[in-house]
């Protein structure tokens, strides 16, 4: 059902878009790192682990999709430590309708407790050895590694 929900958007949609994508890297006093669970719903990459983060919208600043992104899927406030220089990118598939330029910010939470919202189904602090043997959605895995974290 939900792959020919996919299929019948992607033919929809005559205009293609490359969207930006600011995953979003928050470790605690461990060097754990946060993930969150993509709900069951979502129609990319259902029931699958993730760094939190998403779109920006259209005349957004990243940094602002960056804070309005957490808030909505963590229920907390972040503080933005920096924006890697680094660049990802997401290429549509059968589990991902969207193209994305990925652009990863690391943050510390400022306010609140992370508990899962919005399109997150789980929220979870893991070792980055642990996230070496995991499944990620996205290009996060390959972000993670890239950036130097597992």
């Amino acid at each position: 059902m939900r792959e020919s929900i996919i299929k019948l958007i992607s033919r929809l949609i005559k205009q293609k878009f490359v969207y930006v994508g600011v995953p979003v890297i928050i470790q605690n006093s461990k060097k754990e790192i946060l993930l969150e669970k993509r709900d069951s719903k979502v129609l990319s990459y259902p029931n699958t682990w993730c760094l939190p983060g998403g779109m920006a919208d259209y005349g957004e600043h990243i940094e602002t999709t960056v804070e309005r992104e957490i808030k909505e899927e963590l229920g907390v406030n972040v503080k933005i430590i920096k924006r890697s220089l680094n660049v990802y990118q997401n290429i549509p598939n059968k589990e991902n309708i969207f193209h994305s330029v990925d652009i990863p910010f690391y943050a510390r939470i400022i306010k609140g407790v992370p508990k899962a919202e919005d399109e997150t189904s789980e929220v979870r602090w893991f070792k980055p050895s642990e996230i070496k043997g995991m499944k990620l959605a996205y290009s996060h895995k390959e972000l993670l590694n890239g950036e130097g974290l597992i």
